[in-house]
């Protein structure tokens, strides 16, 4: 694509501060036209309007060095005569698991073919308005490690920022930019969805004060990182002034605090009429094993009976009453790929750690007051402007509320908003607090807010997004294990009012928070946009056991809203593509969604990983430069999953290099036992296994199964320049695990310890790989398809649902399909049973749930665990592949108790339907294909006994019935 477009944003200083975000518009006029196509990118989002009308969000994820632009069709959004373009671009200036930020960056262009056959280009350039998206509030922390800054929309502030002319930064492919090319997977699906059902209205209350601080920001000042091990060696102080004797209660999950030189178990003081110094420190740097606290911000909450009011130590009249006190003699940051990492591995940071926590307990010892406050820490304090120090965090007005009354009273017509129509749900203050009302859509979904209402000024509206209430009424708080704060705050002008947020966030029940009322509130309208990979539902299950047709549904749903613009984990709590995910999900979409161009968008993303690290990495685009070797091996796998689905060729031949690249780096990781070893995150499954190794068993398991992988993509690309060398360390790998069979406890051990010695730990999940990727010799494969079927006593057995699709994989292979229709129904099961519109991250009453609560998982949504929609088609109606790109099939179906069954399966040739029905001791089978797809009935002990036929014909006799 010839793009003559140039990349802008709005005159100023510097291109790379935090949560930065402008309004670009352009009116122009157009004769008579028959196509128009807009080409738009930005870094790092863009929503695009055209005459008012929405028309997309963007860009899809990429590297900087890979960049995408997305191509949209806008003639239905164009008219004849005046148009009026708007764009609001936003640059989030921090790391996350989605993009690696360069700089703000906007660049779009429109070609309009006219009636006359001439083309008309509208291209961003200085000839555009620009100014900045005045209502979004930039000072707020990130959403979560995983994502990008929280909104925060103040509309008082829209009509105050003045629009320019647009600056041009580069021509459209120049700039930290490269590779620029078309986005090569669908848009997303804007589709409204209402509330189902209104919960009920209560009062509620928050108490106290939140204080939040950007620490990483404040002490790397332009580092673009998302988790590397970091030294955050610093501290905040204010004076507390009061008037009258007071408790106050002050505490952090991360902050050490102390008030006139007193720490307080509890977090309560006693203060007296005067002004007391308060002064935090962050509680350490990582400890001995390198563990970093995935927050990057830090925060303390103050609750005090009293009145009071915060000074700055260093300067009593300074707008911020917090001085900062950065210790950067002790602060680093450090590099993630060595997952092994310890401060004790590195003298230098060691020696920073001990020197932080001797000056932070000689400052906890000796600072009592403003005084001692300047002379021992004021060489490392400063005043720094609120903008630039403190952010407005308003999650915690929600999760930290409590309800103090019902306040169903005061709203009147709670259903109205549900509906799009003329009607009104109007809500009256109270005195005693702030009025929530709660929601249900009646399952899970992803989307933007949107509310129309009216509303005095000052108004703040809170939608927050929740998985999960217990039998018992709990709410599951996202902030509460991982810090996901997922919600959005939208403060009121005067009058009418309509906002659609500009993030994508996932919940089943949405509470409607109103604060700062003084008079009623009238709500027109609240609701989800759900935004999704547009799926069409190819395949299909159902059955006698409508609790299975259940689990199929969840199972799909879930997987549904893991795909964006590539899969991801989970929609609440990251939207992050793993890599391993990826693979397991790709593996479910093929025969439900087909879903071709997102498996192999996910692909390709991941093999540009090679060009950062040595192996492929485990979530990307990412700040968070890791490794997970498993995830490294499966996407070689992946490879050969894409091909055998699609029989693309061409697809296998230009990935072929990289799939051998991968495993070049991780043949520098075998050691002389011929295993693989690395410091690196290895894990496999939520399970108790000893996998805190460089050494660990199933590691070496993978790589087998990667390195199969690689000699069938070999063959298929007609390249065999490496088969010598694969096979090579495929004999070592097999010999060295082998090796390490113990015949006392019946298994291979977890790992090779770091020590040297062998790990006494056994799981099960070594077993399974060593029969799934034929490495179990005949001295131990029959015990290991026993493990496989039945793990033995002691075994640790799989714990996440993740793992388990090898474990189903690995049953398959052995014909032990029962085995794995009871794991379903025993495991999926207690979801049903608990209301579940999804499956969940964990299984219920997984030692690896949230610990300490009472909710039987963190996320509730997550398609790593959809491999029920896979293996259901496969075992109830026996359809599996036999050949690349759907060319043949074998369809057997297993009975499984059921008494009939039908669905469809897609392949890349069309669609397999495939229905049975059991009349005593007759099995009817109906089998549909179109032409190109062979399929092969085959007979399986659950039919013996039976007469069957299949399309009316017994296939044994050679004759119909």
């Amino acid at each position: 694509m010839k793009l003559t477009a140039k990349w802008i944003w709005k005159k100023q200083k510097q291109y790379n501060t935090y949560n930065d975000a402008i309004v670009a518009r352009k009116t122009f006029t157009l004769p008579a036209f028959t196509q128009a196509d807009a080409y738009v990118t930005a870094d790092s989002f863009y929503r695009l309007r055209i005459n008012g009308q929405w028309v997309n969000d963007g860009p899809a994820r990429a590297w900087p060095e890979h960049f995408k632009y997305d191509v949209i069709d806008v003639a239905s959004y164009l008219r004849k005569g005046r148009n009026d373009i708007e764009i609001t671009a936003r640059y989030y200036g921090c790391g996350d698991f989605h993009r690696v930020c360069r700089q703000a960056g906007l660049l779009a262009q429109f070609d309009v073919k006219l009636a006359n056959g001439k083309t008309k280009s509208i291209v961003t350039d200085s000839g555009w308005e620009v100014a900045p998206l005045a209502g979004l509030v930039k000072n707020t922390p990130k959403i979560s490690i995983q994502q990008s800054p929280y909104e925060l929309y103040d509309a008082r502030l829209e009509g105050k920022a003045r629009f320019t002319k647009a600056v041009e930064l580069y021509e459209a492919r120049e700039g930290p930019w490269k590779g620029l090319t078309q986005r090569d997977v669908k848009l997303l699906t804007k589709e409204p969805v209402n509330f189902k059902s209104f919960m009920g209205a209560s009062i509620v209350r928050h108490e106290g004060e939140n204080h939040c601080f950007p620490a990483v920001r404040l002490l790397f000042p332009g580092v673009i990182e998302a988790q590397s091990y970091t030294g955050v060696a610093c501290g905040f102080a204010t004076v507390v002034k009061t008037t009258k004797k007071c408790t106050l209660h002050a505490w952090s999950r991360t902050l050490e605090i102390a008030i006139d030189g007193k720490i307080k178990a509890n977090g309560k003081h006693t203060l007296q009429p005067g002004r007391h110094l308060l002064l935090t420190f962050v509680k350490k740097l990582p400890d001995e094993h390198g563990q970093e606290s995935h927050d990057k911000e830090r925060s303390l909450r103050i609750v005090c009976n009293e009145k009071h009011i915060l000074k700055n130590p260093l300067d009593a009249m300074h707008e911020n009453p917090w001085a900062f006190i950065g210790l950067n003699q002790f602060a680093f940051v450090h590099d993630d790929l060595d997952f092994a990492w310890t401060i004790e591995k590195n003298p230098d940071l060691a020696e920073k750690s001990k020197g932080y926590a001797k000056l932070i307990k000689k400052a906890f010892r000796e600072v009592v007051d403003v005084r001692s406050f300047k002379r021992i820490l004021g060489e490392f304090a400063e005043c720094k402007p609120s903008a630039e120090m403190r952010l407005e965090d308003p999650f915690w007005k929600f999760s930290d509320r409590k309800v103090v009354g019902d306040g169903a009273p005061l709203v009147v017509d709670p259903g109205a908003l549900m509906y799009d129509n003329g009607e009104w749900t109007t809500i009256k203050p109270s005195k005693n607090g702030d009025i929530e009302l709660g929601y249900d859509l009646g399952e899970q979904r992803i989307g933007y807010f949107q509310v129309e209402m009216l509303a005095e000024t000052g108004v703040e509206v809170q939608f927050s997004g929740i998985e999960h209430i217990a039998k018992d009424g709990g709410i599951q708080y996202t902030n509460l294990l991982t810090t996901t704060l997922n919600g959005m705050n939208y403060i009121a002008r005067e009058g009418l009012n309509r906002f659609t947020s500009f993030k994508r966030r996932s919940g089943r029940f949405i509470y409607i928070t109103l604060r700062n009322q003084k008079k009623p509130v009238k709500i027109r309208l609240a609701r989800m946009i759900e935004s999704t990979y547009p799926v069409e539902y190819l395949g299909s299950f159902s059955c006698s056991d409508t609790r299975l047709d259940r689990i199929w549904d969840i199972s799909t749903r879930t997987l549904k809203l893991c795909m964006e613009d590539t899969f991801t984990d989970c929609p609440l709590y990251e939207q992050t593509l793993w890599v391993g995910d990826a693979r397991n999900e790709a593996l479910f979409a093929y025969p439900v969604f087909g879903g071709i161009d997102i498996s192999r968008t996910c692909i390709d993303l991941a093999g540009q990983s090679l060009e950062r690290f040595p192996m492929v990495g485990c979530q990307l685009p990412s700040a968070w430069d890791i490794v997970i070797p498993i995830w490294s091996f499966l996407w070689g796998i992946s490879v050969w999953d894409y091909y055998w689905q699609t029989g693309d060729v061409d697809f296998v031949k230009k990935r072929f290099k990289l799939v051998i690249k991968n495993l070049k780096g991780a043949e520098k990781r075998i050691e002389e036992s011929g295993l693989f070893s690395a410091p690196m995150w290895n894990l496999f499954d939520w399970a108790g296994i000893d996998q805190n190794q460089k050494n660990v068993l199933h590691n070496s398991l993978f790589m087998v199964g990667a390195i199969d992988a690689a000699l069938k993509c070999a063959k298929v690309a007609g390249d065999r320049r490496y088969d010598k060398r694969l096979k090579s360390i495929r004999k070592g790998l097999v010999g060295g695990i082998n090796a390490l069979w113990d015949e006392k406890k019946k298994s291979y051990p977890d790992s090779v310890r770091d020590d040297g010695t062998i790990s006494p730990e056994i799981c099960q999940h070594t077993s399974f790989l060593s029969v799934l990727y034929g490495v179990a010799n005949e001295g131990n494969a029959k015990q290991a398809e026993a493990n496989t079927i039945r793990p033995l006593k002691g075994m640790t057995e799989v714990g996440s649902p993740f793992a388990i699709l090898y474990l189903y994989e690995a049953l398959e292979k052995i014909n032990a399909d029962d085995v794995t229709m009871k794991s379903i129904y025993d495991n999926y099961l207690p979801m049903l049973e608990a209301g579940a519109t999804t499956v969940w991250e964990t299984f219920p009453n997984s030692p690896w749930s949230p610990d300490g609560t009472r909710f039987p998982t963190r996320s509730h949504c997550h398609a790593w665990s959809s491999a029920p929609a896979y293996f259901l088609n496969r075992i109830v109606l026996g359809v599996r592949q036999s050949a690349p790109g759907g060319a043949a099939f074998t369809v057997s179906p297993q009975l499984s108790g059921l008494t009939w069954a039908s669905g469809r399966t897609a392949s890349a040739k069309g669609i397999v339907d495939v229905s049975w029905e059991l009349d005593g001791k007759e099995l009817q089978v109906a089998i549909k294909a179109p032409e190109g797809i062979k399929c092969k009935f085959e007979r399986n002990s659950s039919m013996k006994g039976l007469d069957v036929f299949v399309n009316g014909r017994n296939p044994e006799k050679g004759g119909g019935r």
